[in-house]
């Protein structure tokens, strides 16, 4: 049997989390694991400063009622669903990584685009999107997704497989159209008029644009002939397109980590971490 992870920490956000997880269980005939990481280390400031075995007992036993209400909120999302939780001491990120590598999906609440610029996602849901070797999910606070289509960032190269075969997975099970955007130039089209192209240039390329994509995805469609497929092939930033194909409707949205020129270190590429920063529906980062 699958399973999927989800981590959780009392708050509305990992609630929220916690019933996205839930109803993907029930979809993908997955038991569903709930774990909430707890501390009882010092900070750096107070290196010898000993604990309390009594406060530390208040921790776990606030870590355990993290747990235990969100059992109840995923059984309500998903009656007969398998539960299981886990109360495990040390850093959230590390745990929920190591958690992972028996998890077919992890999956964590945040809040998203703060108001304060500069503060996007939470420390634990960025390390565990970048450094996962699975799929992670980030679930937006109070977002769960729409009732339209599964969205997927596609370019011209393998880089964006798994992306793509998740994303043709994700619409067949949902029962939902798949719309595959690809940006052909971080450029629109009035800055590539200002580099002297005309409209037909212009078309020309966002023609071979498509038939580039249609071949990258014409196997994918092949394993899932009942999926409806909207390419959309534009000229404009990547995030941008993805977001705006994406708004505040569709089921979720699925990324690969790393674009073209990623390498060792860069885990998370630049067009999948703006994307995680600004989105309105559930996330994917998909690995394999």
């Amino acid at each position: 049997m699958s399973l999927i992870l989800v981590g959780v920490d009392g708050s509305p956000e990992s609630t929220n989390a916690v019933r996205w997880a839930a109803a993907a269980a029930a979809a993908e005939d997955a038991d569903l694991k709930i774990v909430a990481a707890y501390s009882s280390t010092t900070s750096d400031y107070a290196p010898g400063l000993v604990i309390p075995q009594d406060v530390i007992d208040a921790i776990r036993s606030e870590a355990t009622g993290f747990v235990q209400s969100a059992a109840e909120v995923a059984r309500e999302e998903a009656p007969g669903l398998t539960l299981s939780g886990s109360i495990v001491e040390g850093d959230a990120a590390r745990v929920l990584l190591e958690l992972g590598e028996n998890a077919e999906i992890t999956v964590l609440g945040t809040r998203g685009l703060s108001s304060v610029k500069g503060l996007f996602l939470g420390s634990v849901s960025t390390s565990v999107a970048a450094h996962s070797k699975g799929r992670v999910v980030i679930v937006p606070g109070g977002a769960l997704g729409g009732d339209g289509p599964v969205v997927v960032g596609v370019d011209d190269s393998k880089v964006s497989d798994p992306a793509v075969a998740e994303a043709f997975r994700q619409a067949d099970l949902r029962k939902k159209k798949l719309v595959a955007v690809h940006t052909w130039t971080p450029l629109d089209a009035d800055a590539l008029h200002g580099f002297g192209l005309d409209a037909k240039e212009i078309d020309e390329m966002s023609q071979q644009a498509v038939e580039a994509v249609a071949e990258r995805m014409a196997g994918y469609s092949e394993d899932y002939p009942d999926v409806q497929v909207e390419r959309v092939v534009v000229p404009e930033e990547p995030a941008k397109a993805i977001l705006e194909a994406s708004g505040d409707s569709a089921s979720m949205i699925v990324m690969g980590s790393r674009g073209r020129g990623g390498f060792t270190g860069l885990l998370l590429g630049s067009r999948s971490q703006k994307v995680l920063h600004h989105a309105r529906v559930p996330v994917m980062i998909a690995r394999r």
